[in-house]
């Protein structure tokens, strides 16, 4: 990697810093402006918010009466998704418990991942919470998945493609050029410490 990308990586990642102290004090001003905070991992209103939140929910006879009905007849297939959704899950961490012990790399937290806090929303009806939860569950499933498999890929085969992909994860800026061979063979033990002692958990 030349110089010039190596300083802008390094800007990137200042800016990167800057940004989540700047959306952490917004998620603060976020609480403080809707009166809510959080204890353990739970969201809790304050009774006066939750009582003006109910007031705007809407009943689930109004809601499924405005709901188009394409959406209703293509419900089936969308929840459908769960039976696949579960065995991805069970089999990533399986695959994890398995295979991270083994090559000693550290285990993705799920829950750093899987949150399901919007179906508490007391302003939401129950179909709501329920489709909240399900889009929180499959993207946050997702993302649990994608920081599993990117572990893998830096641990087994930390090399960029030829072509321009989009959509890489954080650690794919650090891999070894296509076609780099002698790096590839020198330094991949260094890539697989690296992931062993600096996982990058969710949220640094």
């Amino acid at each position: 990697m030349n110089a010039h990308i190596s300083g802008l990586m390094e800007k990137l990642a200042r800016i990167e810093q800057e940004l989540e102290a700047a959306l952490a004090s917004e998620v603060k001003d976020k609480q403080r402006d809707f009166q809510y905070r959080i204890e353990k991992k739970k969201v809790l209103f304050e009774e006066n918010v939750k009582r003006v939140n109910r007031q705007i929910r809407q009943g689930i006879v109004s809601f499924l009466i405005s709901t188009p009905i394409t959406s209703l007849l293509v419900a089936p297939v969308i929840y459908s998704l769960y039976i696949p959704l579960a065995l991805l899950d069970l089999w990533i961490t399986l695959y994890q418990a398995v295979c991270f012990r083994a090559y000693n790399i550290p285990r993705v937290r799920r829950s750093d991942f899987i949150v399901l806090d919007r179906g508490g929303l007391p302003y939401l009806n129950f179909i709501e919470q329920f489709n909240c939860n399900y889009c929180g569950y499959a993207n946050g499933l997702m993302a649990y998945a994608r920081e599993v498999a990117s572990r893998t890929e830096q641990y087994f085969c930390p090399i960029k493609h030829a072509r321009k992909i989009l959509g890489t994860h954080d650690r794919y800026r650090d891999f070894f050029d296509f076609g780099d061979g002698e790096r590839y063979r020198n330094e991949l033990e260094r890539l697989r410490e690296e992931v062993r002692k600096n996982p990058k958990e969710a949220g640094e």
